[in-house]
């Protein structure tokens, strides 16, 4: 095992025994598969945003209204018991859908890892350039979603007039401070949210 980078294509076993690499056309499937494989974990991180949004909209959506009356023992129906535990089973579903595609973009990443840890220049840069264009596809997409995200809770504020600034401040600057000041401006969000909502 080498503990340097270094130039060939004879990979010998290539992470799983078995999968032996050593002819030349072996080798540049194998890198054309790694490329594709960061381009999608890149492309997956968008579908995890819009998972977890779709998530928080379908939770929101389909949360009960607590009222005095809903509190009643002559207000509960089998109606209303089959729509409750339809949408705990629609829940489920989602969440564990979620978790599943977590799974599978976590497996990719430390796949990923484990071959640039065979420190094969060829494999190093099949993967860079992979993840660079999977950035270059799915970047643009991820900004504009989290922006969306940042956006959608800052009108949930209720905002005193210091807070105000603040925002009218955060929303001429550029995305990139934006985003870095998204996890301060999320703590603010979680003080000064109405208590109804």
């Amino acid at each position: 095992m080498h503990m340097w980078f270094w130039f060939g294509n004879n990979l010998g076993d290539f992470l799983l025994p078995g999968y032996n690499v050593v002819t030349t056309s072996s080798f540049f499937c194998t890198c054309l598969s790694l490329l594709i494989l960061a381009i999608l974990y890149e492309g997956m991180k968008v579908l995890q945003i819009k998972l977890q949004q779709n998530t928080v909209i379908f939770t929101q959506k389909q949360s009960p209204r607590v009222s005095e009356n809903s509190c009643l023992l002559s207000t509960i129906s089998s109606k209303s018991i089959r729509t409750q535990l339809s949408l705990h089973c629609i829940r489920w579903f989602a969440w564990s859908f979620q978790v599943f595609h977590w799974f599978i973009h976590t497996f990719l990443g430390y796949l990923l890892m484990l071959a640039v840890m065979t420190y094969n220049v060829y494999i190093n840069i099949a993967i860079v350039l992979g993840s660079c264009l999977g950035y270059w596809i799915f970047g643009y997409i991820i900004i504009e979603l989290t922006i969306k995200q940042f956006y959608e809770r800052q009108k949930l504020l209720d905002c005193n007039k210091e807070c105000a600034d603040n925002i009218n401040h955060q929303r001429h600057a550029p995305a990139v401070s934006v985003m870095a000041e998204q996890l301060v401006t999320e703590a603010v969000v979680e003080v000064h949210m109405p208590r109804d909502v």
